[in-house]
């Protein structure tokens, strides 16, 4: 539908026409002219149809005033993402037909003959239409399908993520695990060696402490023994020295009585 109706603009042989492919078939003129007017003053939009389907057969030309202004639309657009599509915007080799409307009025011979025209440019433009809509079809499958396929790729990429940072998670887990165990049984080892080491020293001790007491003891008995010893030898000593003396005396008081 062009922005002036059905039919062509008044002046077109002035403007220069803009070919605009791989439109989505919601886009409309609407959508064009905000895009289009940013470069220059827009003269026409026109978006062609289906005439069974009544939708947008994916492309649409665009004509301004100024030709400047038409290529400076082309290569600031060209290429350019909108709704989702690249798109590929050139120079119309050919414009819009200018009759949209059937043509002009005539005889009724002028009639029957655009009427014989026309059924055979009806027939060629049904199987035209027929081809077109299998392969926008096709088109719009192809696309159904190739979202699908991103979406698939997506959604593995994003599970083939989540298995990559649980691996990690995982590892990291494992790893933590390991150096406290390391740790615990350190500690423990330490703790057991500190133990080891005290009954060690404690055993030392006792034995130490056994053997002092042991010397001991026996240097007491060998001291007492000294002691009895000691002390059975002095009655001996003084009963022999009461012998020796009684001897003298006996001895002295011998003696006296001889002389007398």
């Amino acid at each position: 539908m062009s922005r002036y109706g059905r039919g062509p603009p008044p002046d077109t042989s002035r403007m220069v026409s803009l070919k605009v492919d791989n439109l989505t078939y919601r886009t409309s003129n609407e959508d064009l002219e905000y895009l289009f007017e940013k470069y220059g003053k827009v003269g026409d939009i026109y978006i062609p149809k289906d005439k069974y389907t009544k939708e947008s057969r994916g492309f649409a030309f665009v004509r301004y005033h100024d030709k400047r202004d038409a290529e400076d639309a082309m290569d600031a657009l060209d290429g350019r993402m909108y709704d989702g599509r690249d798109l590929r915007i050139q120079m119309a080799k050919y414009g819009r037909p200018e009759n949209d409307r059937g043509g002009a009025r005539g005889g009724r011979r002028d009639r029957s003959r655009d009427r014989s025209r026309s059924g055979g440019r009806r027939r060629r433009s049904r199987s035209k239409s027929k081809s077109r809509s299998k392969e926008r079809r096709r088109s719009r499958s192809r696309s159904v399908k190739r979202e699908e396929d991103s979406g698939r790729d997506r959604s593995r990429s994003v599970k083939r993520d989540r298995s990559r940072s649980a691996k990690k998670e995982r590892s990291r887990s494992a790893k933590r695990e390991r150096s406290k165990s390391a740790k615990r049984e350190r500690s423990r080892s330490a703790k057991r060696e500190k133990s080891a080491s005290g009954k060690r020293e404690r055993s030392r001790s006792a034995k130490r402490e056994k053997s002092a007491s042991g010397k001991r003891e026996r240097s007491r008995s060998n001291e007492k023994s000294r002691s009895r010893s000691v002390s059975r030898e002095r009655p001996r000593t003084k009963s022999k020295s009461r012998d020796k003396s009684m001897s003298r005396e006996k001895s002295r008081s011998r003696s006296s009585s001889r002389d007398a």
